[in-house]
């Protein structure tokens, strides 16, 4: 709660304050969990039940593909032949699917199930919508009733068939339905149909693979016989070893091709030669420099061939005859090795295209050979496995016909009423607590007030209601603390005008001024006590009572006396008096402390007569029914020095 007296603006929760308001509407709170108990009850025996009915199966996920083992599989798994993986995934899009459903609907008449169909051909709009789509001339578009039907039913069957995995990697297939029966019967007619289709699948699969193994061997039996004719064929009209003819021809171009550079470093030294001669330059020199150039002068193939010496260290200019004879001889030479060059090289060229040919009939043939190997391994495997076909598919649990409803959820829906009792419970807890503005713990009253003076009424409630004399003989037989805290404090101010008010508390300031003018009563202190609450008796007028100035005497013992104004006027009433002031003033010749005592809403009016008056102000509180306000506004008008609560 926020404090209201307190100077200093605090703006955090107080959970003190919180937890003391909630424990003060606890039984509130409690009404409201109970009703939303109550309300989920009711809700729970009302709303239509749902059943649930489970069937738990395991489907045969074995791929039963070309299983052949060793290299060959390899082989076959790279051609996209081999084995799949296995999968667990579950049938979702064909149980969902419209096909499925459709199929289904033969024997389990979805058409005729309100559950699951829910059009309604003729739909009775509310009055509201009805006159405006009449305002606004709305025309009615024609439906296909037959696909609303269809579609209502696949919206609920969406809604109401579901398909789990367990642990295990089984399939558990989950119907709900408003007769457990019927659900179920439709959980038990899906779970035969998924085994069934999955059969059915599976053998066709297995037909289609081995007629397709079968074509495919017979048109690889047929190219493996066409590549081993055209393989005969080819060795037939050129050479069954091409690459044999290929290598001899390739090293007899390399002979004639070095054979060719022999003749042309020959040819150029002799054309050198006979260049010199022609010059007539034929000294040593000339002779260093031929050397030089053409090293093959000084060996014993070109010596012979010029009919020289064959002994290095000598040499002789040969003729210009001879030159020209061996030069012509060298020309014939280099025509001749070239001529046989091309033709060797034409023949190397027509052996290579021979051997790639050769190469690619044979590459044919190898294929082709393993090709129908891995065909015929399959085709028998596969024809092994056409005859054996087995269904690994187990059923763990048929669906039964439900016992309990699985929808509405009882204790789910009893709890949510109780939480939300409580939520709302406690909000408008939280809301009349602060529309009525109490405070809800002693602490807070006690922050709030800020009084220098706090004590509890506890201790003073057996003084309730009692006359002077039996409020002198309790307090002879037991002290109150509080009391002789209150005299402390009275004494220490300089008022001799004490106001003692009260809000909504168990015991009124009359009574606690009563009480403590009975503790503080002496024969030097003479005390009087003046109730202006409205609620105060009117006394009967007599002449023989006592009076002091304008003031009757109502109760008086030793020192005490209980006052009020005289005349018809009540007590509350002479506040309007402009010599009200005086006349409350002037009783301070006669008493050493006068008890201005008011309670509730009188209070107000009291203390707003006092209003810049010297007087020490008390007041009575109660956590729960006092209004922080209230004391706000005492307080402004004159300043709470002492705080009883209770």
């Amino acid at each position: 709660m926020q404090d209201l007296l307190n100077s200093k603006s605090n703006n955090e929760i107080n959970l003190l304050e919180l937890s003391a308001t909630m424990w003060a509407y606890k039984l509130f709170i409690a009404g409201m969990c109970a009703l939303g108990i109550v309300i989920g009850g009711y809700y729970v025996l009302n709303a239509d039940k749902q059943f649930s009915s489970s069937a738990i199966f395991k489907l045969d996920q074995e791929k039963y593909g070309m299983s052949i083992g060793g290299e060959l599989n390899a082989i076959a798994s790279l051609a996209g032949l081999g084995n799949a993986d296995n999968d667990s995934t579950l049938p979702t899009d064909q149980v969902a699917g419209r096909v499925f459903i459709q199929d289904l609907d033969a024997e389990l008449n979805f058409q005729a199930d309100s559950y699951f169909n829910k059009y309604n051909p003729n739909p009775i709009d509310p009055i509201w919508k009805s006159l405006i789509k009449r305002a606004i001339g709305w025309q009615k578009s024609s439906i296909d009733v037959q696909e609303a039907i269809w579609q209502s039913i696949i919206k609920e069957y969406s809604k109401n068939v579901v398909l789990n995995e367990t642990d295990g990697g089984s399939v558990k297939l989950t119907v709900t339905h408003a007769n457990p029966q019927r659900a179920a019967m439709i959980a038990n007619s899906i779970m035969n149909k998924i085994i069934s289709d999955k059969l059915i699948q599976k053998n066709t699969e297995q037909d289609q693979r081995l007629t397709y193994l079968s074509n495919t061997l017979a048109k690889a039996l047929n190219d493996l016989e066409v590549s081993q004719s055209n393989l005969k064929e080819f060795a037939l009209e050129n050479s069954a070893m091409p690459l044999k003819d290929f290598t001899v021809e390739n090293m007899q171009l390399d002979a004639l091709r070095e054979k060719l550079s022999r003749t042309n470093e020959l040819y150029e030294a002799v054309a050198a030669i006979s260049l010199i001669l022609k010059n007539k330059t034929t000294d040593q020199k000339d002779y260093l420099l031929l050397r030089q150039k053409f090293p093959i002068v000084d060996r014993v193939e070109f010596r012979r061939i010029m009919g020289q010496n064959e002994i290095i260290s000598t040499w002789s200019w040969p003729a210009v005859s001879t030159v020209d004879a061996v030069h012509d001889t060298l020309s014939d030479r280099k025509r001749s090795l070239t001529s046989k060059i091309n033709t060797s090289l034409k023949n190397a060229e027509r052996s290579a295209l021979a051997l790639n040919v050769y190469a690619k009939l044979e590459r044919e043939t190898q294929v082709a050979e393993a090709t129908y190997t891995v065909l015929i391994e399959q085709v028998k495997a596969q024809s092994m496995i056409a005859g054996y076909r087995p269904d690994k598919t187990v059923i763990y649990e048929f669906a039964s016909a439900a016992i309990t409803p699985s929808a509405p959820k009882r204790t789910l829906i009893l709890a949510l009423g109780a939480t939300l009792g409580l939520f709302f419970g406690i909000s408008l807890a939280l809301i009349m607590a602060l529309r009525l503005g109490v405070y809800y713990s002693k602490k807070s009253l006690i922050d709030g007030v800020q009084a220098r003076f706090a004590a509890s009424l506890k201790t003073l409630l057996p003084l309730r209601n009692q006359s002077l004399e039996e409020l002198s003989k309790m307090l002879m037989k037991k002290s109150r603390p509080v009391l002789r805290d209150m005299a402390v404090e009275i004494h220490k101010s300089a008022a001799s005008q004490v106001v003692l008010t009260s809000s909504r508390t168990k015991m009124t300031s009359n009574c606690v001024a009563r009480a403590l003018a009975s503790y503080m009563q002496s024969n030097s202190t003479k005390v009087a006590v003046i109730n202006f609450s409205s609620k105060a008796k009117k006394l009967d007028i007599d002449e023989k009572r006592l009076s002091v100035r304008s003031f009757d005497i109502t109760e008086s013992l030793n020192n005490i006396s209980v006052l009020t104004p005289r005349g018809d006027l009540s007590a509350m009433e002479t506040l309007s008096h402009k010599s009200f002031w005086n006349e409350i003033q002037s009783l301070n010749s006669t008493y050493n402390l006068v008890f201005l005592c008011s309670d509730n809403g009188d209070a107000i009016s009291l203390l707003s007569a006092l209003e810049g008056q010297v007087v020490l102000h008390l007041t009575l509180a109660r956590t729960k029914k006092t209004k922080s306000a209230t004391l706000a506004h005492m307080h402004s008008l004159i300043p709470i020095k002492g705080l009883l609560h209770d």
